[in-house]
């Protein structure tokens, strides 16, 4: 009962406190210089050909240098055929790095 009271006491003040206020206020002209900075914002800026231009242009030159270099590598087709298993087997001998006389001339020592 003593919480009720004291609750409805609270919302009283609550209440008469919101009785004073009074409706927030701007500057004559404050929205249509916010109208004005939207618009300036969401203006697109008009870009010239050129751009455009240059950029078709890249595309191109990349494309024809790519097809120059995959002709000038590409293998002939006189060439004889490996097999898979002789890839590989180059391949291991290429890069193998593991050496087992080194542990054996070191022991020797």
């Amino acid at each position: 009962m003593k919480n009720q009271k004291h609750t409805d006491r609270e919302v009283e003040k609550t209440l008469a406190s919101l009785d004073g206020i009074e409706r927030a206020t701007t500057d004559d002209f404050f929205y249509s210089r916010v109208s004005a900075r939207l618009e300036k914002r969401s203006k697109v800026k008009e870009s010239s050909g050129f751009g455009v231009a240059f950029a078709a242009a890249a595309v191109f030159i990349m494309l024809v240098l790519n097809l120059i270099s995959i002709s000038q590598y590409a293998p002939a087709s006189d060439t004889t055929a490996t097999t898979r298993t002789e890839v590989v087997e180059q391949l291991a001998s290429d890069y193998q790095s593991f050496d087992n006389n080194y542990y054996q001339t070191f022991e020797e020592e």
